[in-house]
């Protein structure tokens, strides 16, 4: 092995020890794109316990004398892409029952599922596992990187959010699906008025009583919390003992109260603007996210002023419609409409290879979008969407060092993920991908010359030398 990918190795193998150790380590790059700034050339990332401590060019940033430095100058650095809401990685993404938000995805999801491993490789690091489309609502969702042999250790953060549709599930119809959605809330809320009047009655006899038998009567002390920003207005719930209030009906509770992300999955206009309404009417319209379909564009105007967080646009970027006798397509660059409209947006991905995260962003820039946004809808802007905007999305310091090494450009189909950092722990390396490299056998890897050694899979070699 030629010395410099020795020392390449050997630098692999202590940065990930460091790692685990908790130590102070940097990685140098040719060039560090931070999405928070211009690209640095001969960039270094200084990394300690997890986080970025500092970013900046190599000479300029003081790099701690006990660091494990990883060297990559032939490489650019480029911050973990972010999946908004996608729902692998599970090992069923839907549930037969209409209505579940009593149900985790923390109970479902597969650290060993290839699906971790083909996000690693597309150097996605941080990924929002909701249930699927398939539903009225849903499960809670979770933050997950993709490394780690339990669900503890791959969780960033639980209980994420639910996944509300109102696109209509497959045997439903939209009026059967709007039934069952806006009946989950109105059950909800008899539910608690009937326990806040069960206290309020409670009370109401305890008082007649003590007066009855010529005593003072002390008033209880609130059991539990208000309301806290509901369109409900619901007043006395603050009496009532939360530990009592069905399991099953918490989680609506903690939506209605505007304290859990939703995305709301709308394939149509008509779907965006049924959202919206009951969105709006059940309080949680500032924490909804909505998953649209191409042609709801048409109703952006409505989506701007209702004040979501933002939009996960489709995997179709363009929506091409024919007016009646009209000589020309009318199409609309759904990333450019809403960049215009002022409305953030991210991308999202079906796959790791064919319509992954880099791939939506290259196809954005290839039909005319800005570069900058097209970058920025796969890293800051859903991060911001999904609540992490100050913990990944870009390398900054005091983010966590979720930090992807690619042989050349985010975008360039000839790129490709040579290294993935989550944590500032070392969760990829190509050159041992033994599946990667089983389906590339035969073929010269780019930037490596015949006569320089590529690592192979050893148990592979020892196969074939035994004849087996």
């Amino acid at each position: 092995m030629k010395p410099h990918l020795l020392h390449r190795l050997t630098a692999v193998l202590a940065l990930t020890a460091a790692a685990h150790a908790g130590d102070s380590y940097a990685v140098k790059a040719g060039t560090v794109m931070t999405m928070g700034g211009d690209p640095i050339e001969n960039g270094v990332i200084v990394m300690q316990d997890g986080r970025i401590t500092a970013v900046g060019k190599d000479g300029e940033v003081e790099i701690p004398w006990d660091a494990e430095v990883f060297e990559a100058p032939d490489l650019v650095a480029f911050p973990g892409m972010v999946e908004a809401c996608i729902s692998g990685g599970m090992d069923r993404p839907n549930e037969s029952v209409d209505v579940t938000p009593f149900l985790d995805v923390n109970d479902s999801i597969d650290p060993v599922n290839f699906f971790y491993e083909d996000m690693r490789r597309a150097g996605v690091t941080t990924i929002n596992v909701q249930q699927g489309d398939e539903t009225v609502i849903a499960g809670r969702g979770m933050v997950v990187k993709p490394s780690g042999m339990t669900v503890e250790a791959m969780m960033v953060r639980p209980q994420s959010g639910m996944k509300i549709s109102v696109a209509p599930k497959r045997g439903k119809s939209r009026a059967v699906q709007l039934m069952i959605l806006r009946n989950a809330f109105a059950d909800l809320r008899r539910t608690l008025e009937g326990m806040v009047q069960e206290k309020q009655d409670e009370v109401a006899k305890a008082r007649r009583e003590a007066l009855a038998q010529g005593r003072d009567f002390e008033e209880p002390k609130p059991a539990g919390r208000a309301m806290e920003g509901s369109g409900w207005k619901l007043e006395g719930l603050e009496w009532v003992d939360r530990s009592t209030i069905d399991a099953k009906l918490l989680p609506l509770l903690d939506v209605v109260e505007g304290r859990l992300p939703i995305y709301l999955n709308c394939e149509t206009p008509m779907d965006v603007l049924h959202g919206l309404a009951i969105a709006k009417e059940n309080g949680f319209l500032a924490q909804t996210v909505l998953m649209i379909g191409a042609s709801c564009w048409k109703v952006s105007d409505q989506i701007k002023e209702a004040g979501v967080r933002g939009v996960v646009l489709p995997l179709q970027l363009e929506h091409t419609e024919r007016a009646p006798f009209a000589e020309e397509d009318t199409v609309t660059l759904l990333p450019e409409h809403f960049a215009e409209k002022g409305i953030p947006f991210a991308l999202r991905s079906a796959n790791s290879t064919t319509e992954s995260l880099w791939y939506q962003a290259a196809r954005c820039v290839a039909l005319g979008v800005d570069r900058q946004q097209a970058l920025e809808a796969i890293t800051t802007m859903p991060a911001d969407l999904i609540g992490l905007g100050s913990d990944v999305g870009s390398l900054e310091p005091g983010h966590h060092a979720n930090i992807v090494l690619l042989s050349g450009d985010p975008l360039s189909l000839q790129s490709t993920v040579q290294y993935v950092f989550v944590e500032g722990r070392m969760i990829y390396d190509r050159s041992q991908d033994t599946r990667l490299q089983h389906l590339l056998e035969g073929v010269e890897p780019e930037g490596v010359s015949a006569d320089e050694p590529v690592v192979t899979d050893i148990h592979e070699e020892e196969r074939k030398a035994g004849g087996e």
